[in-house]
């Protein structure tokens, strides 16, 4: 159907007319959600809740480049680098209503080395309300773990082989170890990530036949907290370093070679115990 003249420009100026009111209106709230997220109300402070992250050996804070921790396997072990990804921290509030957090697409990077990775503040997607728990997943999950995702260190360096897999590691602990009455150390990368099927057990890239993802969601236990509009609440995310060998799986050194890397088995007891190292506690206030 043809339009006059009259008419487009009626509707031309319709359209203006409608767009200044929609910025006009909209704007505030635009920039409010920019700031806050849906958190936000007006020019009322947003409601903040800062995840630090606290490595520990059962009551022990970690200490790196000391040989003076023990597993149950009898172990000796000394961390040197401790390095992970924690993804998709949720909170389930107690109507049934999920929030995620949103910060760095809902990725955050640890590394015990760099005390700023030690802290994640959340603000975009923290609503005030009474939540019963909140979850997160240990590592990166299948659409998030794609190569080349990350273009800078630290985070760029932890790219996992692509002929394993790609994607990234979900954490590298690298440690020594000997055993009680040894005097020799001997080196151990706990580095877990995506895992590998080969055809005929032949350990050679040339054999995969299929990847494993070993990624892992955690509920935390004892996790249920309320949160008021504009407060700052504290969240301490604890990794006891010993339950990775220590849970369902018991983990002896010297059944392997030096690393977990294309050994499927021994990532897979690791993730077992890995889902029961964290713990969480909260303070009022900021860091």
């Amino acid at each position: 159907m043809k339009t006059s003249g009259n008419m487009r420009i009626q509707l031309s100026s319709l359209c203006v007319f409608i767009a200044v009111v929609c910025l006009t209106a909209g704007l505030p709230a635009l920039q409010s959600c920019t700031k806050s997220g849906i958190t936000e109300e007006g020019t009322s402070k947003p409601t903040t809740l800062i995840i630090r992250f606290e490595n520990m050996v059962d009551t022990l804070p970690l200490v790196l480049d000391t040989m003076k921790y023990k597993n149950l396997a009898d172990d000796y072990y000394k961390v040197t680098d401790l390095q992970y990804f924690v993804s998709n921290v949720t909170l389930h509030r107690d109507d049934g209503i999920v929030y995620r957090a949103l910060n760095n697409d809902g990725i955050h990077y640890v590394d015990a080395r760099i005390p700023s990775t030690l802290y994640w503040t959340i603000n975009a997607s923290v609503p005030p309300g009474t939540f019963d728990s909140i979850s997160f997943t240990f590592g990166l999950n299948a659409e998030m773990n794609y190569s080349y995702r990350f273009l800078n260190p630290p985070e760029r360096d932890m790219n996992w082989p692509e002929i394993l897999g790609g994607g990234y590691h979900y954490m590298k602990m690298n440690l020594s170890w000997r055993k009680s009455g040894m005097n020799r150390a001997y080196p151990f990368n706990f580095h877990l990530g995506i895992g590998q099927i080969y055809r005929g057990n032949i350990i050679n890239p040339d054999s995969i036949e299929g990847y494993v993802q070993n990624f892992f969601n955690v509920n935390l236990p004892a996790s249920a907290f309320s949160i008021s509009q504009g407060q700052v609440r504290l969240l301490v995310l604890t990794m006891n370093i010993n339950s990775w060998f220590n849970g369902e799986n018991e983990f002896d050194f010297a059944k392997y070679q030096n690393m977990m890397m294309q050994n499927q088995n021994a990532m897979h007891n690791a993730c077992l115990n890995g889902k029961n190292a964290f713990a969480v506690r909260f303070t009022s206030g900021g860091k």
